[in-house]
């Protein structure tokens, strides 16, 4: 949702073919599975501009409604369950694709998916691990800066230094993330292998890989789990600081950028 306006606009009524190609660049899609997976991905891109693009549309209005004024952790946390709750909804509309698809997969394809996952983790790797701390903190900086200045406009220096002093005192942990980012791909792999292997009745497979859709958004380790939640607990708190430390004029910003963003949903909802 802090995508650009005009981006938003422009990219949308792409997202079955962008999401088309960036699957088959994972699994290396076969012809028999090309057809149905742009008609699952039609549909599902049909189903999100009818029945959620019109929930966005309210959250923002609730949003800008919220932007004049100070706004808590509570109410900042509120908003990103909010965000949430969307996101929940359509990964269980996309549960019957995702398991076809899942299901449908080669040995071949899985060894593709564990090759792509090997490379992008050496780039991950080389980002967030291997450089020097100075310059990963440089680089969450830089990212915190821009996200917020869509939002905002330019920050002001004292703005700057806020977020650079929450961001050193946070709870952040790259090898944490590490860790759930290679217990996730294993997971991912092993469930696929085993309910490829042909030797599961149809509901058992179902079942293996409703589990993993589950266990891919709450990490089933409690160190994991408890990071997730205090990460989150902390960028309400961030957010919190930094919208209330706004001028008058950075809010009005705000809430014209999410009045665009709205309009934007609104007309995309309606199909124009």
């Amino acid at each position: 949702m802090l995508a650009s306006c005009s981006a938003v606009k422009l990219g949308y009524n792409q997202l079955p073919e962008i999401a088309y190609w960036w699957i088959d660049s994972y699994i290396d899609t076969a012809d028999t599975q090309a057809q149905r997976l742009r008609r699952e991905l039609d549909e599902l891109f049909q189903w999100h501009r009818s029945v959620e693009l019109p929930q966005y549309v309210l959250m923002l209005q609730k949003m800008q409604k919220l932007a004049p004024g100070p706004v808590s952790p509570a109410q900042a946390c509120a908003e990103f369950d909010a965000v949430r709750e969307r996101f929940n909804a359509f990964t269980a509309r996309a549960e019957s694709p995702v398991l076809w698809l899942a299901s449908s997969l080669s040995p071949a394809q899985i060894d593709h998916l564990a090759a792509k996952y090997a490379k992008t983790d050496k780039e991950w790797e080389a980002d967030w691990l291997r450089g020097p701390p100075t310059e990963q903190f440089k680089r969450r900086l830089k990212r915190s800066v821009e996200r917020s200045e869509m939002l905002y406009g330019t920050l002001d220096e004292a703005q700057i230094q806020l977020l650079r002093t929450e961001l050193a005192a946070s709870s952040y942990e790259p090898q944490m993330l590490w860790t759930e980012r290679l217990r996730r791909q294993d997971d991912i792999l092993q469930t696929l292998r085993r309910v490829n292997a042909g030797k599961l009745p149809p509901e058992t497979v179902r079942e293996s890989l409703n589990a993993l859709l589950t266990r891919l958004v709450t990490s089933p380790v409690p160190a994991g789990r408890a990071y997730s939640e205090t990460t989150v607990r902390e960028s309400c708190a961030l957010f919190s600081r930094l919208h209330n430390s706004t001028t008058p004029a950075q809010r009005a910003r705000a809430v014209q950028t999410l009045k665009n963003y709205e309009e934007d949903f609104r007309a995309l909802s309606a199909g124009r």
